[in-house]
Formats: structure tokens, C-alpha cells, sequence
């Protein structure tokens, strides 16, 4: 039996399309937005009192392949918590902290597991609202460092469901509130986030 060349494309693409729906990397150009509740812990050199807080936090990803299992890309990482304090002498304190990283993710299997990592440029920004007196801004910046894991779940050819497990380390430096000055702040943060992958 003779087959046409317009058959056989036909047939060629019945068979890659489910391939293709069902490939676990992401390829090209690729994008995601993630968000979730995270941790925070604040120490410095100064002190060997740490504290701890709850918060909310969110992640935005975008970049390309470099490999079949390697993708390369730029994320940004938010942490926000209304009700911050370093101490018993503070008054409400909001703490704003957020990292720009070059990160790198690798699936090491055929599968939609990655691990990250990455290093780029930490800030950390902490408003004080003393009573009575204008509100305070103490910020630092320096250098972020931020590692994790993830699994991309396909749910059609584009998209993806992505589940996220990451710590962001931030180097702040010091910040001089009306109560007291902490030196040497490190920011560690941890993520847990749900978000989808455009890939």
C-alpha cells in the first residue's frame, strides 16, 4: 500500500502530540508564579537571641534551557509579616525582605523533580510605628543566597502545577531601629509554595 507524505505527517503528529503533552521538563522559554507560607528567622552577631515569625511569601521565575536537565533562569522571592518584632521594647514592626538571584534548576531523572539553587542580591526592610512619632525605615542590602526543591506536576502541554520547598538566606548587614541597633542581620526564610509553570 502506498502512503502519501501527507499521511504520514498525520501520522507523524498523532503520535508526538501525547509525547509531548506529557514531557515533565520545561523547555524554551519558561515562567512561574508561586506563593505561599513561609518562616522567618533573624539573628545577628551581636546577639544570640534569634527570632522567629510567620509570614507570607511569593516567587516569581523566568529563564531558558541550557540542557535536557539543566535550566537557567533569573527569581525573584518576597517576604512580607505585619507583626515583626525584635524585641520586647518594639512596637508593631513591619518586616518587608526580597531577593534577586541567578538560579539554577536540575532534573536529575525523567521525572517533574528539580533541585535549585542560586545567589544574587538580599534586602531587608523593617518599618517601625512607634506611639506616639512617625513610622521609622531601617533597610539593608547584601548579598542572597536562596536553595530548595520542587516537582512540576504537567496538567496540559504549556502548563504545569508546581509544588516548592526553598530557604533564602539574606546578609543584610545593620539596621539601626529607635530602640536599638542590630548588627550583622542574616534573614534566613523558609518557603513552602503552590504555583503554576507557563513551559
Amino acid at each position: 500500500m502506498r502512503v502519501s507524505p501527507w499521511h504520514a505527517i498525520a501520522l507523524l503528529g498523532v503520535v508526538t502530540t501525547p509525547l509531548a503533552a506529557q514531557r515533565p521538563h520545561r523547555t524554551g522559554l519558561w515562567a512561574e508564579l508561586c506563593n505561599g507560607p513561609s518562616l522567618v528567622r533573624i539573628a545577628s552577631s551581636a546577639s544570640t537571641e534569634v527570632t522567629t515569625k510567620t509570614g507570607f511569601g511569593s516567587c516569581f521565575r523566568v529563564g531558558g534551557t541550557l540542557s535536557n536537565k539543566v535550566l537557567l533562569g533569573v527569581e525573584t522571592f518576597g517576604f512580607l509579616d505585619k507583626t515583626f518584632g525584635f524585641g520586647t521594647r518594639d512596637t508593631s514592626v513591619v518586616a518587608e525582605t526580597g531577593t534577586i538571584a541567578v538560579v539554577v534548576l536540575w532534573f536529575p531523572w525523567r521525572s517533574g523533580f528539580f533541585l535549585k539553587g542560586g545567589v544574587g542580591t538580599g534586602q531587608g526592610k523593617f518599618t517601625v510605628f512607634p506611639s506616639p512619632g512617625q513610622p521609622v525605615v531601617a533597610e539593608g542590602v547584601g548579598v542572597g543566597l536562596t536553595y530548595g526543591l520542587g516537582f512540576d506536576l504537567p496538567i496540559s502541554r504549556k502548563f504545569a502545577l508546581t509544588v516548592n520547598a526553598a530557604a533564602v538566606v539574606n546578609a543584610i548587614g545593620d539596621l539601626v531601629l529607635p530602640t536599638t541597633r542590630v548588627e550583622d542581620v542574616i534573614a534566613t526564610m523558609y518557603h513552602v509554595a503552590l504555583g503554576i509553570a507557563v513551559r
